[in-house]
């Protein structure tokens, strides 16, 4: 992956480079917490996600071409149930890959896919370990999710793994090349946040807010006979823990 000194230095440049296979609106929102922002999104391509069934199909429609050609055979039942077989595998396969969808928020990777969205799969960023391409027709990009710890587990006699693959995706070295921008930026924007969390932290060392004003008063100026804000006046009060 890109250091976090390369790439974009805000979200607005990185949308700027977004993906040609961006295909906004593909993602179900419905599966986003509220505030989660989608980055990219996209479909796999519908003859790279299913080349093995669809040949298969081709298949079963010659043969329904061939038993055509006989007009004795179409009154064979077994034509028509190819026939009907290839019509509802074909539909099925159609809807099944409109409903696979991926997505890039500002947190996560995403993947859901099934008729009823029964497979869902999510990783933040900071658990992915490794992202790489995948070739071939039917490659894409593959987010590896599996926890440090995970690999000396073995469960069902192999070593578990927690993968999200984007397969069949279109432009993958382009959609690679975005998603390492986006990491990019989420590292450095993290880094830059506990930065600042931390200066904020070192300059408020031994004060507290006022109840009213929230001016921060220095414990070593309080008066504990009369302890009162410097700034408004008002009584001291502990703060909540």
């Amino acid at each position: 992956m890109r250091g976090s000194d390369e790439g974009p230095k805000t979200e607005a440049a990185l949308l700027l480079e977004l993906p040609p296979s961006n295909q906004p609106g593909v993602f179900p929102r419905s599966l986003l917490p509220g505030g989660e922002r989608v980055l990219f999104e996209t479909r796999p391509g519908l003859l790279g996600l299913y080349v093995g069934r669809i040949l298969l199909l081709f298949l079963l429609a010659l043969l329904f071409l061939v038993a055509a050609e006989a007009p004795s055979d179409l009154n064979n039942p077994f034509a028509w149930f190819v026939f009907a077989l290839s019509l509802f595998l074909i539909v099925y396969y159609i809807l099944l890959w409109r409903a696979t969808a991926y997505a890039l928020t500002d947190r996560r990777v995403l993947l859901v896919s099934g008729l009823r969205r029964s497979a869902f799969l999510d990783a933040q960023y900071e658990q992915v370990q490794n992202l790489r391409l995948e070739p071939g027709f039917s490659g894409g990009l593959k987010f590896d999710a599996t926890p440090p710890q995970a690999p000396s587990r073995l469960i069902g006699g192999r070593k578990y793994a927690r993968m999200i693959f984007w397969r069949a995706l279109e432009d993958a070295p382009r959609v690679q090349s975005f998603v390492q921008d986006a990491f990019a930026l989420h590292e450095r924007e993290s880094a830059q946040a506990g930065l600042r969390d931390a200066l904020i932290a070192k300059m408020t060392e031994g004060r507290f807010p006022c109840a009213y004003c929230r001016t921060l008063v220095d414990i070593r100026t309080v008066d504990f006979a009369s302890p009162r804000c410097p700034s408004c006046g008002a009584p001291l009060v502990v703060p909540p823990s």
